[in-house]
């Protein structure tokens, strides 16, 4: 007897439902390899936390300076928290002229570097707008360098498309590349139009607090706040942008 082979439509069926199978398994297993990604640049965010933590309680409870005069100030821990361990190559701003001051706490430069990018954005064409720029993917809110942290709220309010939304307030942020990261301004300093990241895992990003843990916000409006519409309240009542940049140590003022 005959053993008896499969037609040409069971065969089709199969094939049918391998592919079926495939395109319910891929977009799954993408979503998961981009939720790691994102934990991934979360936990990295996390060390900057708690080198700009150790930097503060060696500083008198400051954090970092920013950039360059006048968002940094005089003293070996008042300088720019990024600095030539990042500005390679043929983009040489001010801070390029010596390491960053959260070096010493990130284990060297090329650990510095490594914790400053994040593997869930891409690299993309420097000023493009689209990707990294391939140096940092973090800025930090400049109307903080300077302050203490026990003289900063802990919370702050952005509005994005609703109500305001009360969060722990940020110090260090990931920043959306086409509205300052690698767009207008490609430096480390998040204020004015620059707008929160929201380039990652299901449309968010990552971010530093002022007690200096790592948190992740999820937007569902088309782009991520920009720097003016963050807010917060001093103790005296005093309502205070955070899109305003400030001079190092001139926070509250």
């Amino acid at each position: 007897m005959r053993a008896r082979g499969f037609t040409l439509v069971e065969m089709l069926v199969v094939v049918a439902l391998i592919v079926l199978l495939i395109s319910m398994i891929v977009p799954a297993l993408q979503a998961s390899r981009e939720a790691a990604r994102d934990t991934v640049c979360r936990t990295q965010i996390a060390q900057v936390g708690e080198a700009m933590r150790s930097l503060s309680i060696d500083n008198w409870q400051r954090l970092p300076g920013l950039w360059g005069p006048p968002w940094a100030g005089t003293g070996p821990l008042e300088g720019s928290f990024m600095g030539k361990e990042v500005f390679t190559g043929s983009y040489q701003p001010p801070p390029a002229a010596k390491p960053g001051t959260l070096v010493q706490y990130l284990s060297g430069g090329t650990a510095s570097r490594h914790f400053y990018r994040c593997p869930a954005l891409p690299v993309g064409v420097f000023g493009s707008g689209v990707g990294s720029n391939g140096l940092f993917d973090v800025t930090m809110i400049q109307s903080l360098p300077g302050a203490r942290v026990n003289h900063v709220p802990s919370r702050a309010e952005y509005v994005a498309g609703g109500p305001p939304v009360s969060v722990p307030l940020p110090v260090l942020i990931e920043e959306d590349p086409a509205f300052g990261i690698n767009k207008q301004f490609i430096d480390m300093g998040h204020t004015s139009i620059n707008r929160f990241a929201m380039t990652h895992f299901r449309t968010g990003g990552n971010y530093v607090a002022i007690d200096l843990s790592a948190h992740r916000l999820q937007f569902v409006t088309e782009q991520g706040p920009q720097g003016y519409d963050w807010s917060t309240t001093m103790s005296n009542g005093t309502p205070v942008s955070l899109g305003v940049a400030k001079n190092y140590g001139m926070w509250g003022k």
